[in-house]
């Protein structure tokens, strides 16, 4: 006989719904307590059906309990999954770094970004990282802040933080709110960053 932790488990893990579980729970528990009821037993069968219900339920936290846990570890590797896909810092070339930046970027978010670029150069000891930041959706103080931020942590690991992709729209709103950027290197766009990543390299790009 499966354990009540092995059928929750069980139950997270082929997908199938605590609901179909309750369903079969109710059922049976109908059949149980119709069976007592009408059998021939001398003890006292109200007291048989309150021990009875309450094993059931007890059985069925245990089963709750373990669905629960699968869900929610199911969660965490996916979030960590869609995490590392939308942080892929990639070495495009010796020693330069580049992070494209899409959507919304919230304290959670920079703070996932930072850890992978900071492990990046970690491994890569690269001297140049790129940003592009021309798919972020909106800038407000929080997300200059957090780019302040990133750019202060890689410079304390020996690397220049470049932020590429910035429009008229999202330079009048740093400027607006009084952000202070003197601290951080900015492109228009990332052919200039790219172009300033290889010349402080001493990288030169020969056309055919």
């Amino acid at each position: 006989m499966l354990s009540r932790e092995t059928v929750g488990l069980t139950h997270a893990r082929i997908g199938l719904s605590l609901s179909a579980y309750f369903v079969a729970v109710d059922h049976s528990l109908f059949i149980w307590i119709k069976r007592i009821l009408s059998s021939k037993c001398e003890h006292d069968l109200d007291a048989i059906c309150r021990a009875f219900t309450k094993l059931v339920h007890l059985d069925t936290m245990i089963v709750v309990e373990a669905f629960s846990f699968m869900t929610n570890k199911t969660i965490s590797k996916q979030s960590q999954a869609l995490m590392e896909m939308s942080t892929p810092v990639t070495e495009i070339w010796d020693d330069i770094l580049m992070l494209p930046l899409v959507g919304i970027i919230d304290s959670k978010r920079s703070q996932d970004v930072m850890n992978s670029i900071l492990s990046k150069i970690a491994q890569t000891q690269a001297r140049i990282c790129i940003l592009d930041i021309s798919g972020v959706a909106v800038v407000d103080t929080a997300v200059a802040n957090h780019l302040i931020k990133i750019s202060k942590a890689t410079r304390l690991m020996g690397c220049e933080c470049n932020f590429s992709g910035i429009s008229p729209a999202i330079a009048q709103t740093i400027v607006e709110l009084g952000i202070d950027v003197g601290s951080i290197r900015t492109n228009s766009n990332l052919k200039d960053a790219l172009n300033h990543a290889f010349v402080s390299q001493g990288i030169g790009i020969v056309k055919g």
